[in-house]
């Protein structure tokens, strides 16, 4: 964790307090662009997340139909903030549309630099579902 955030970070000069503006100018500065992945089933709201997040209406959903049927990028400079929206991964042709994924993101990321590469890969959920799909647990 040191080497991330590097020295400590104290509030108002006291020992143990956690200036967090200082720490969040430090990170921005360090990493000013957060890229995430988003997977999941279709219909589990993955483009509905990425309108909340920014605010406004700009990855088309469909309520449980599949919409996103490639590697979508939305950013949001302000924010500091990349989505990538993938295909919705269903069991009847769960191996397909990972192999697809997989090129898709492969493709997509050869020409990137190390400070785009994907940071943290986000599994949305139906909040209804009383478990995790199988499917859901070899996604990652």
């Amino acid at each position: 964790m040191r080497g991330f955030l590097g020295d400590a970070f104290t509030l108002d000069g006291k020992e143990g307090g956690l200036n967090m503006s200082k720490m969040l100018e430090h990170i921005k500065k360090e990493k000013p662009k957060m890229n995430i992945l988003l997977m999941g089933a279709t219909g589990v709201g993955k483009s509905s997340l990425i309108n909340a997040l920014f605010g406004k209406e700009i990855a088309k959903a469909g309520v449980g139909k599949p919409i996103t049927q490639h590697l979508e990028k939305y950013i949001d400079e302000q924010k500091g903030l990349i989505l990538w929206d993938t295909k919705g991964i269903e069991d009847k042709d769960y191996h397909d549309t990972m192999q697809s994924i997989k090129k898709e993101m492969e493709d997509s990321f050869k020409t990137l630099d190390e400070k785009e590469a994907i940071d943290v890969a986000y599994l949305c959920v139906k909040e209804t579902s009383s478990r995790v799909q199988e499917r859901e647990r070899e996604s990652y």
